[in-house]
């Protein structure tokens, strides 16, 4: 099994089944939907399946990362550097 060569074959036929016009969203979106069907659950595929996926949408843009996570001003960790008491 060619996990390298099936996962092209995969998004490209992902590619195929977008318009011309699709944003770097529309295009993320269309890969995390095919995604399960390419590594069904498996460790590997997976890590195959992001290496790929990120490969691609590099070819169209920047993808815009995700905003970090902040916790909210409420929560105290009493016990972290420089926590309160």
């Amino acid at each position: 099994m060619d996990w390298q060569r099936m996962a092209s074959q995969a998004i490209e036929r992902v590619h195929a089944s977008l318009p011309e016009d699709a944003t770097v969203a529309d295009r993320k979106r269309a890969l995390r939907a095919a995604a399960s069907e390419f590594h069904g659950g498996t460790s590997w595929g997976k890590k195959v399946w992001a290496k790929h996926s990120k490969r691609y949408l590099a070819r169209f843009g920047p993808v815009v990362p995700q905003k970090p996570f902040q916790f909210g001003d409420d929560i105290i960790f009493p016990y972290a550097k420089g926590g309160a008491a």
